[in-house]
């Protein structure tokens, strides 16, 4: 008789399989054979996600099923993921969080997948004192009075979540272990103003409105990531209070040099970062015509002021069209980095402003440069 290997794998192994199963999927496996009958009830990993989502339109009862399934359950849930496909689901959370609360949840992703509705997510949320990470994306936030905080996160994704600025500084302060920040803020309530006090924050990316930033005790911060419009950039510092002596990556998703407001933020971050190794830009390109002359000007005026920038070793610049204000920021930087080995342009297509590669590439080569051993690569995006 043929052995019947399916059933005969180890606990561990099954267990194994069950965690990265979507629940419908893992409730499944219970037709396979007797040993793996009941096994779905005690997996730690509890994900409801894309079949939710398709099958909201079959009217099923996705709250009465998923309190089913969490009553039958037997054991912790380390981690929890829901998709919330449809208000009505709502009515539930609720009740799952407070499951949830006895449970020792450590990750927690709720997706509310409706944009255009914020609903309020549940302050039962806020009694899940084991969380290492918690993923939110859309809803709205509000911490109550007695919120004392996230002792044990570590990683925080707030995907177009509303939350007051207060209410967000507040929240962060409360988490001392924090050490990955991911926000993504658009719309009329985007968090356009962030404070950060996070003492072993080490990663820190934002995508959206920004009008201010600032950071505090944040010595430990390595990385950061931006994509920000809509500062003023009225009294943007030189550099930050302190300088942040762990950086090593810097990224501008989008970055418009053609703006004083948003090079000024950038440089600001770069002359704070003396131990930068690796800086990574795309440029917007030409937005704001008739401030290039003014926007050139200013980065001109920028080799005149002390920056020093012995570490950095490359720098990759995207979508560069060869605009003056791009041209002469390449050149600040070429003036200032001592120890770079690599800067790669990536052109938009093979004219870069009505210039050719070739020219760009004579121009920078013959601008003065502290990195003497640089090279110096420019090549179309195609090309890549």
């Amino acid at each position: 008789m043929e052995t019947d290997r399916i059933s005969s794998l180890p606990c561990e192994i099954m267990d194994n399989i069950l965690k990265y199963l979507p629940l419908c999927e893992a409730v499944r496996t219970s037709i396979l054979s007797r040993e793996w009958r009941y096994k779905w009830e005690t997996t730690p990993c509890v994900l409801f996600g894309s079949t939710c989502k398709v099958n909201i339109q079959r009217q099923y009862d996705w709250v009465s099923i998923i309190d089913r399934i969490l009553l039958l359950h037997k054991g912790s849930i380390t981690k929890f993921s829901l998709t919330i496909a449809d208000l009505r689901m709502c009515r539930g959370i609720d009740n799952w969080l407070y499951f949830l609360s006895n449970c020792h949840v450590e990750e927690l992703t709720l997706c509310f997948d409706f944009p255009d509705s914020h609903p309020v997510i549940s302050q039962f949320l806020f009694t899940l004192d084991r969380l290492t990470r918690l993923f939110l994306v859309y809803g709205e936030l509000k911490p109550p009075p007695t919120f004392r905080g996230f002792e044990r996160l570590i990683r925080l994704d707030l995907f177009n979540v509303c939350i007051s600025a207060g209410e967000f500084k507040s929240f962060i302060s409360k988490c001392p272990l924090l050490e990955y920040i991911k926000l993504e803020s658009f719309g009329p309530r985007a968090i356009a103003n962030i404070e950060i006090d996070a003492p072993n924050l080490k990663f820190f990316s934002y995508r959206g409105r920004l009008h201010s930033i600032c950071f505090k005790n944040t010595l430990l911060l390595e990385e950061m990531a931006f994509l920000a419009g809509g500062g003023s950039g009225g009294g943007v510092p030189k550099k930050l209070p302190n300088d942040l002596n762990h950086m090593h990556h810097l990224c501008f998703w989008i970055m418009n040099l053609s703006t004083i407001a948003e090079v000024s933020c950038a440089l600001c971050l770069i002359r704070s970062s003396p131990k930068l190794q690796s800086l990574k830009i795309t440029a917007l390109g030409l937005r704001n015509p008739e401030n290039l002359e003014t926007a050139a000007q200013f980065i001109k005026a920028q080799q005149e002021c002390e920056i020093t920038l012995s570490c950095l070793e490359n720098i990759n610049i995207r979508n560069f069209s060869g605009l003056e204000p791009e041209m002469e920021f390449v050149k600040l930087l070429l003036s200032a980095a001592t120890a770079l080995r690599k800067l790669e342009i990536i052109t938009k297509n093979n004219n870069v402003s009505g210039k050719a590669r070739t020219e760009v590439f004579e121009e920078l080569v013959s601008s003065r440069r502290a990195s003497k051993q640089a090279e110096i690569i420019i090549r179309d995006f195609d090309q890549i």
